[in-house]
């Protein structure tokens, strides 16, 4: 993130950022001084929008143009700026309860009620994932020689599940080292996911490590293929964003939806912990989401049985309702989800 900036400047980012999400259209330092500052001159709004540029907060897209905000200015906006906006009022918490509740009552399921109502009231695309029943965890893994520098590693999940892959080692290994890495890889990674057994690599030995590796990699892919199942809602409002006009921007981004597991994948890889996370631009790990923004949160009553849910849009998504809509709206899934698996339903 950039240094911190003075108060003026954060006022002035926040305008930038605020009207072109309205209006999608470069901002003129004119507007910002009649509108937002009037007690500053316009020559002082453009001083102060040039440091802002030379920050790479905002660009300016053509010499006579206003500004818009880069992926770093969206960035340091949703850290830093939108905290006191990013609340919801409590007559819109009602009335999304309300939907919610009406539309869960008459059965329908809440992996597409959810991203239903979020794309609706947020005119973005929206995708939700079923719960995972379960992470992915490592029971055993187990090295056998095959030839020479060739090694099958297999993963033993406790889902009682098994994947192998070959893997070429630096040397060429004896069985009774292998045998002495597969009980130190057993012992170190049992019962972890995906997550802890990356975390727990660094207590694993260099002769052991390229292996772990490998078997959190199968564990990884066991996880992903967990979110085959993704609804996704509301493509008509992200074909109708301006930026999305010229179909060479766009094109990418529908690939992704159109491939059930790529996005299943994406979306899983994407929420490595819990709370609410925003994906802006190039910060996207996936090169055909480079041109899109992301609000994701986890969901689900138990700590091991998660699903994902969250808006999808340009880069011009309003943060500030965007994040505590995805919250809230998650939170609604885990009351009628807890509800469900008790056999009664009530409002959160």
């Amino acid at each position: 993130m950039s240094e911190l900036l003075t108060p003026r400047r954060e006022r002035i980012l926040r305008h930038v950022v605020q009207e072109y999400v309205a209006l999608a259209q470069p901002v003129p330092s004119d507007l910002i001084a009649r509108k937002y500052e009037a007690d500053l001159s316009p020559a002082t709004v453009r001083n102060e929008l040039a440091a802002l540029e030379e920050a790479g907060l905002i660009a300016q897209p053509h010499t006579s143009a206003g500004r818009v905000p880069t992926d770093r200015g969206y960035r340091y906006f949703v850290e830093l700026l939108m905290q006191q906006e990013s609340q919801l009022a409590p007559a819109e918490r009602r009335t999304l309860r309300q939907q919610f509740n009406q539309l869960a009552a008459l059965g329908t399921d809440s992996t597409h009620l959810a991203p239903t109502i979020l794309a609706r009231t947020l005119r973005s695309a929206a995708v939700a994932t079923r719960t995972v029943s379960g992470h992915a965890r490592v029971r055993r893994i187990e090295l056998v020689p095959l030839e020479e520098d060739l090694v099958l590693v297999t993963l033993l999940m406790q889902s009682g599940g098994v994947r192998q892959v070959v893997h070429r080692s630096d040397s060429v290994l004896e069985r009774e080292d292998l045998t002495r890495l597969s009980n130190e890889l057993s012992e170190k990674l049992a019962d972890k996911t995906p997550g802890q057994a990356r975390r727990a690599l660094k207590a694993v030995s260099d002769k052991a490590r390229p292996f772990a590796t490998s078997a959190i990699r199968l564990l990884q892919q066991a996880q992903e293929q967990s979110f085959a199942a993704v609804t996704l809602e509301g493509l008509a409002q992200l074909l109708s964003q301006p930026e999305f006009a010229h179909a060479e921007k766009l094109r990418p981004i529908i690939e992704v939806l159109e491939q059930q597991p790529l996005l299943a994948r994406f979306l899983a890889e994407s929420l490595a912990s819990p709370g609410v996370q925003v994906i802006i631009g190039a910060e996207n790990r996936l090169e055909q989401m480079r041109d899109a923004a992301l609000v994701l949160t986890r969901y689900g009553v138990d700590e091991d049985a998660w699903g994902v849910l969250g808006v999808l849009g340009p880069t011009r998504l309003p943060y500030w309702r965007a994040v505590p809509m995805v919250r809230f709206v998650a939170e609604l899934m885990d009351v009628v989800n807890s509800d469900s698996q008790h056999g009664r339903r009530s409002a959160p």
